[in-house]
């Protein structure tokens, strides 16, 4: 049998009909038979090393334009499936088992967010090569030089890789980028429980709220990124806050205010005062205090979207009774604005209008930016309405569980509030098309936490067979949708050996300090020599309308002076036709026109990419 403490053993004890004690059995003791947890866990193992082996067996040439559900095995979706199984299984135990149900999300982790690694073995997004260039840059010249690009006035990240690379001796750590996905998701696992825990009525609401979470998180901001470490310290600090320092943070017979406050509050969500939270000796509150302020620091030196989307979190929990910290939520907003006026000043005087362009333009930030990605090829369109149904099923169940809170007078107003929370950064401007995606990661934990109300019990028992089926159809819909939504562009967000081939005969070839140019924005490059070369793009990743044809022209106005390389991998060709960045087949063309043009010499050419050298006006033409 599982490891039980004798005071959860029950104190009666069950009798025959005659008087006398019957034996103890699992059943009357309310134990789970060790066998049971032991064929879980084996399930799990068998999931686990069925779906690695069936993504092993993916040719990456056969991935079309609707990315991996294309070409996965049926062998993976037995796995998923099993995983899934397990998990529920797991959930529906008598007395929730932590260990197991970890192994099962440990499993579901890697089956979901293990493609690229095991598939490619390479880094997903051009945006990972970049980050280790900006990594490397740092620990190589040891300063910051915030005129070079944004990411060197928010170094809090960069910072972080470059002391590992130093403290490990290893400048190559591709490696962990490759394996990033499967890593983030590995530590967010204990900051998404303990703060569904505390939103939630009892562990097994918890559980299944972390479930969810990783079944519904498809936008794949989990690469190596200062989004995902900024994300892991938000989780991080907001749990820790609702765990030590919930309550009111006035008196709420203070005044009037608060006194509607509270009363409105009570009457939605009862469940609230009851709610218990740590009480840790003054000195070791202190020290919580001191390191949630660290949190907020580290933060905010990592990521310009981040803190911002705190603070209203911070707010609604403060209006919720679970916040009594009241200086937090005003520290969360001097630190950020601090920030950008003084340490990222180089940035905001270059980019003042870019920040301040869209304020108050509700509709450019929200549905103008999504009108921007709904473009492109028709497997490309597949994959961007299968991502707007799935937010809008994750949103649908969230306001039936906030409903079914309300009824119920369970805990559901504090993930409410959560949820909507992030949804006031709005009116402030569209994060370069990326909001409502950055917003939907920032409201998920919370809205899971209502996700799964309708289908869990109140009661600490383990689930019915009903509620279990309902679980487990819910998971599997929302698992099956997210395997299309994250692949749905691998074609254009992975990539291969030859393309990074192709780039490092570029690094060989050219001079420090010339003038690169990719025709696609995304190219696997800048992972080193960061801010050696001058990297010039003819045409953004996303589509604008009305774009004109690409022309050689183009390319040689930029190398008019002194030459350029200009280079065209195979992601590049995939972008392009996936988003519709260019007419169709239009690439193709540009490359055939200007490979015959007078001063274009094809420099190196391989599977996955090829190289030009244009000579100007220095070079004698």
């Amino acid at each position: 049998m599982t490891h039980e403490t004798a005071t959860s053993l029950p104190e009666h004890t069950a009798r025959v009909p005659d008087g006398r004690a019957k034996p103890p059995t699992h059943r009357n003791l309310g134990l789970t038979p060790w066998w049971h947890v032991a064929a879980l866990a084996a399930a799990a193992a068998i999931a686990l090393v069925l779906g690695v082996w069936s993504m092993t067996q993916v040719d990456p040439l056969r991935i079309g334009g609707a990315g991996l559900i294309g070409v996965l095995p049926p062998a993976y979706f037995v796995a998923l499936a099993l995983s899934l199984a397990g998990f529920v299984a797991s959930l529906g135990l008598r007395r929730l088992v932590p260990a197991l149900l970890t192994w099962q999300l440990l499993v579901t982790m890697v089956v979901l967010n293990g493609a690229d690694p095991v598939i490619h073995g390479l880094p997903r997004l051009e945006a990972s090569f970049r980050h280790l260039g900006i990594a490397d840059n740092i620990a190589q010249t040891g300063q910051l030089d915030p005129t070079v690009d944004a990411y060197f006035n928010w170094p809090g990240f960069f910072d972080l890789l470059g002391m590992l690379s130093g403290a490990t001796g290893a400048r190559d750590l591709m490696g962990i980028a490759t394996w990033a996905p499967v890593g983030i998701n590995i530590l967010m696992l204990a900051p998404l429980l303990a703060l569904a825990r505390r939103l939630t009525a009892n562990p097994r609401h918890a559980w299944a709220a972390v479930w969810m979470f990783y079944l519904a998180s498809w936008i794949g901001q989990d690469y190596l990124a200062p989004q995902a470490y900024s994300f892991v310290l938000l989780l991080t600090l907001v749990a820790c806050l609702l765990s030590v320092f919930g309550g009111w943070a006035w008196p709420t017979e203070r005044s009037r205010i608060s006194r509607w406050l509270a009363r409105i509050v009570s009457r939605l969500d009862g469940a609230v005062p009851r709610q218990g939270v740590l009480e840790p000796p003054r000195a070791d509150a202190a020290v919580l205090v001191v390191v949630c302020g660290l949190i907020l620091v580290t933060m905010t030196a990592s990521h310009q979207l981040s803190p911002f989307a705190l603070i209203p979190i911070l707010a609604a929990m403060l209006l919720t009774g679970r916040l009594r910290l009241r200086f937090l939520p005003v520290l969360a907003v001097v630190l950020p604005v601090g920030w950008l006026l003084f340490a990222a000043s180089t940035f905001l005087q270059g980019h003042f209008g870019q920040l301040l362009g869209s304020l108050g333009d509700i509709g450019a930030n929200s549905f103008g930016a999504l009108n921007t990605r709904v473009s492109g090829s028709d497997d490309h369109m597949f994959v961007v309405y299968t991502r707007i149904a799935e937010v809008a099923l994750v949103w649908m169940l969230a306001a039936v569980g906030a409903w079914a809170g309300y009824r119920r007078k369970t805990p559901w107003l504090a993930a409410a509030a959560g949820a909507l929370a992030p949804l006031l950064l709005i009116p402030l401007q569209s994060y370069g098309g990326e909001l409502l995606l950055r917003l939907y990661l920032f409201s998920l934990p919370f809205a899971v936490c209502l996700v799964v109300l309708p289908l869990t019990s109140d009661k600490t028992a383990g689930l019915s067979l009903r509620r279990s089926l309902g679980l487990l159809l819910m998971g599997a819909v929302l698992a099956t949708g997210t395997v299309v939504s994250r692949y749905g562009n691998d074609g254009m967000e992975s990539f291969n050996d030859d393309e990074i081939t192709v780039v490092n005969h570029l690094y060989s070839t050219a001079p420090a300090g010339a003038i690169l140019i990719e025709a696609v924005h995304n190219t696997p490059w800048r992972f080193q020599h960061y801010a050696d070369y001058d990297y010039r793009t003819l045409v953004a990743a996303e589509p604008l309308p009305g774009a004109a044809p690409l022309s050689c022209d183009t390319a040689n106005q930029i190398a008019h002076r002194a030459g350029a390389y200009l280079i065209i991998t195979e992601s590049q060709l995939e972008a392009a036709e996936l988003r519709g960045s260019t007419p169709a087949n239009d690439l193709q063309r540009f490359t055939a026109a200007c490979a015959t043009s007078p001063g274009w010499t094809k420099v190196f050419e391989n599977a996955g990419g090829v190289i030009f050298h244009i000579e100007g006006v220095s070079n004698g033409n």
